[in-house]
């Protein structure tokens, strides 16, 4: 974690020119101080800070304006998520485009080694990214230039021993110190005796080995897991719909049928039936994340929300990007004799168009550029995989065409290790009242 803090450290100085500068060299020399001007630092750090609320709450503390909360308790995790996650999107078109090619070989390497479980094809693409970008960042800040070995921390090399020292240890997120951090906070929130602050903690740390050593003799005295909250309907395999939902039937205007009669398999030539179900707002996926609709999502007021209905998901062999606009259980005949009747589990989605190849190779797959079509689609539940992000920006593709695009960020380390950790689906802001119907 504390690299994650360095490296973010180092390149912010660089981009606004604060780095120590020799006599023998000139700040007014240095093409990559972008951030340099007070006017487009500003500019930047309020974009940062409008980006959080696209942010789902599943991806922890959104980041705050950088400009303005830098130096005053900057978390190390807002740090992370701005530099590896969102800095290659909001810094496109910002950076010259060498500078911006080479900081992406970064966030990528580093987003692949934030994963907790991590193959030996994505540790070969790490370690080719990692040594990329330090040799390019030599290259390009550095310049073999005596003045400028400052520009080398520490931190620059070490990044080029992450697949390595994987190799040996395991994944970096398993040493790092994230459980050591929390662990010091809760811990420090136990204690109860200012006046006498160790002896209380070490009490409190014999307590806690006492209780685990009998959960570990006897499991059973475990606290089971808390249940699905009231009206939930689990849908197997980790899928879960979840309240609200609505109190009458409804009926889906006409191009929501067709998406639902193609979806179906049903003659498009035949007269399109007459569907009559009821939606529902939102889905625990088995990794635990929620996905929520934009039929509840979009009354919530924007300063606060977070964003959560954009989702990725598989159709006709391939990943694609999805705004969910509700979900809703179909029924259909069975020839069960024990049962009369099934249902097809959907969500009908808004489309988003295939990413900007050129963007996504130029920023080695860190920034995929969508935009948002007015296709519906229907597709089963199951095949959604996780909740990303999708950050709206007005930027100039590779191709000159200049449009506003949505930018695609996915969990940091999500990945199949942590399956079945589900984020509070009892305390939520906007679903307090989740067990009852609401009306249209």
């Amino acid at each position: 974690m504390h690299l994650a803090g360095n490296l973010s450290d180092l390149l912010i100085l660089l981009w606004r020119g604060m780095i120590d500068c020799d006599a023998t060299d000139a700040i007014n020399s240095w093409d990559w101080a972008v951030l340099s001007d007070g006017t487009i630092w500003d500019t930047y750090g309020v974009s940062v800070h409008e980006a959080g609320s696209h942010l789902p709450g599943s991806f922890g503390t959104r980041p705050r304006n950088i400009a303005e909360k830098l130096t005053s308790g900057y978390k190390t995790w807002e740090f992370q998520l701005h530099m590896f996650g969102l800095g290659p999107i909001l810094l496109y078109n910002i950076l010259p485009d060498a500078y911006f090619a080479n900081y992406c070989k970064l966030a990528q390497g580093f987003q692949i080694m934030c994963q907790h479980s991590i193959t030996t094809e994505s540790l070969v693409s790490a370690q080719s990214l990692l040594c990329q970008w330090e040799h390019g960042f030599k290259r390009l800040y550095y310049r073999y230039r005596e003045d400028r070995i400052h520009f080398i921390r520490p931190c620059v090399h070490q990044v080029n021993h992450l697949a390595t020292e994987t190799l040996r240890k395991g994944p970096p997120i398993c040493y790092a110190q994230w459980t050591m951090e929390r662990t010091i906070r809760n811990l420090g929130q136990e204690i109860r005796q200012p006046s006498n602050p160790y002896s209380n903690l070490a009490q409190e740390g014999v307590r806690h080995c006492r209780v685990n050593s009998l959960l570990a003799a006897m499991p059973e005295l475990g606290i089971p897991p808390k249940g699905l909250p009231d009206g939930a309907e689990d849908l197997g395999g980790g899928y879960v719909l979840l309240r609200k939902r609505e109190r009458y039937l409804f009926s889906p205007p006409m191009q929501e049928t067709q998406a639902i009669q193609t979806f179906l398999g049903l003659d498009p030539n035949q007269p399109a039936p007459h569907f009559k179900f009821r939606r529902w707002a939102r889905l625990r996926l088995k990794n635990g994340q929620i996905a929520r609709s934009a039929w509840r999502e979009t009354l919530k007021a924007v300063h606060n929300l977070r964003v959560s209905r954009n989702v990725s998901f598989s159709h006709l062999a391939q990943t694609r990007f999805g705004e969910i606009q509700y979900f809703a259980r179909l029924p259909y005949h069975v020839d069960n004799p024990a049962e009369d009747y099934d249902f097809h589990n959907i969500a009908l989605l808004k489309l988003y168009s295939c990413p900007d190849q050129d963007l996504v190779n130029m920023s080695s797959q860190t920034v995929a550029a969508c935009t948002l079509t007015n296709t519906l689609i229907v597709v089963d539940v199951k095949h959604i995989n996780t909740v990303v992000v999708m950050i709206p920006r007005r930027m100039t593709l590779p191709s000159g065409v200049e449009e506003d695009c949505f930018c695609t960020l996915s969990q940091p380390g999500l990945d199949a290790s942590v399956l079945g950790i589900a984020y509070d689906i009892f305390e939520d802001e906007d679903d307090r009242d989740a067990g009852g119907d609401v009306d249209e």
